[in-house]
């Protein structure tokens, strides 16, 4: 006989606060409630707003810690109401989830939560931000999806075949590492740093300027001590694209002095070497200079064939290989560099004056 098994359902009040870009303004979610039906039914009541009236593709999330993570999303074709694409702004908007299944029931018993999202094509769906206690950072919540990840303009030999990729949510560093918060890392934890701080200051004078002068083992040791680990090249492209779709930049197509710190001065950029982090606009997810700047090293192994084999979820590079992957262009970078596609390699030892690194914190 069946066990009838009761969901204990959490009134879950998300107000969506999210990125408004140009004009247009993103939807907002606000006043969701989700009522148990039966031992397979749930009743999930919201409002949304789309303050330029766009139409809208609705989707649900699912915590069993409470909300404090929301790690599953609801297969579309369980859910019927007002959910999937083409839903309009509105209050008494109601969706009907239909859980058929024991192990799903199992899985999520009591302390369960739900999440609605509308996204109506503006990126990024979400500005949510927190501080990592342990290196003070903030970090900027990157959000689940796929994206088409490569060269979709030029030709860029490393990074074709153009593949679509769908990642979950994670965090990242809104900032790279500073030279100030490398310093702490090594003072509290005995770390033997190989580099020379004298050379570090020649191109990062500041603790506020990006740490340079760090190898890959560097980078991940201290990644280590936070509680955070490297982005993958494939959560990096997703997170310097912003949201953007087909563009050859974090911003667009186009690429100025006023955008980013490279090759030269001129606009905005008046440092002949690093810039303190966070000296130009944010991107679409609120994360600074991802183009220019610093190289950031990457988690993966680079392999030669890996690019046309890769893993269509959240892959993390081959298993094995000589070199490590690096991204986004440096100080001394030509604007090529700076190109959202645009990887290089080399081995874990070496240190540049224009490589440094930024964390993430996700399920990787």
């Amino acid at each position: 006989m069946r066990k009838v098994a009761y969901l204990s359902v959490l009134l879950l009040l998300l107000t969506m606060s999210l990125w408004t870009q140009g004009e247009n303004q993103e939807p907002v979610v606000s006043d969701p409630i989700a009522k148990q039906l039966d031992y397979e039914h749930v009743l999930i009541s919201y409002q949304v707003e789309d303050g330029h009236g766009d139409l809208m593709t609705v989707s649900v999330k699912v915590s069993d810690d409470g909300g404090k993570t929301f790690g599953f999303t609801v297969p579309r074709e369980q859910l019927s109401g007002d959910v999937g694409e083409e839903v309009n702004s509105g209050r008494g908007k109601e969706i009907v989830w239909t859980i058929a299944t024991d192990e799903f029931l199992h899985v999520y018993g009591e302390n369960f939560a739900i999440r609605v999202l509308a996204d109506d094509g503006v990126k990024p769906v979400s500005r949510e931000k927190i501080t990592w206690e342990k290196d003070n950072s903030q970090m900027a919540l990157i959000p689940v999806g796929s994206f088409e990840m490569g060269d979709h303009l030029d030709g860029l030999s490393n990074a074709l075949p153009v593949h679509t990729v769908e990642l979950d949510e994670f965090y990242m560093d809104t900032r790279e590492v500073t030279v100030g918060q490398f310093r702490e890392f090594v003072n509290q934890s005995g770390y033997n740093y190989g580099g020379n701080w004298n050379d570090v200051a020649k191109y990062s004078p500041g603790d506020e300027y990006p740490m340079v002068l760090v190898n890959w083992n560097d980078a991940t040791a201290y990644a280590g001590w936070a509680g955070k680990r490297l982005p993958t090249e494939a959560e990096w492209e997703y997170a310097v694209r912003g949201g953007l779709v087909g563009k050859r930049y974090p911003w667009g197509d186009e690429i100025s002095h006023d955008d980013a710190n490279y090759d030269g001065t001129g606009g905005k950029a008046k440092w002949s070497k690093c810039s303190p982090v966070g000296s130009f606009a944010a991107n679409g997810y609120g994360l600074y200079d991802m183009a220019g700047n610093v190289y950031e090293w990457c988690q993966d192994w680079s392999g030669s064939d890996y690019y046309s084999n890769t893993p269509a979820k959240n892959p993390s590079g081959p298993v094995t290989g000589k070199y490590r992957g690096l991204q986004g262009g440096g100080w001394d970078s030509s604007t090529l560099d700076l190109r959202v596609a645009y990887r290089i390699r080399n081995a874990p030892l070496y240190r540049r004056y224009s490589c440094g690194f930024r964390c993430v914190s996700g399920s990787n």
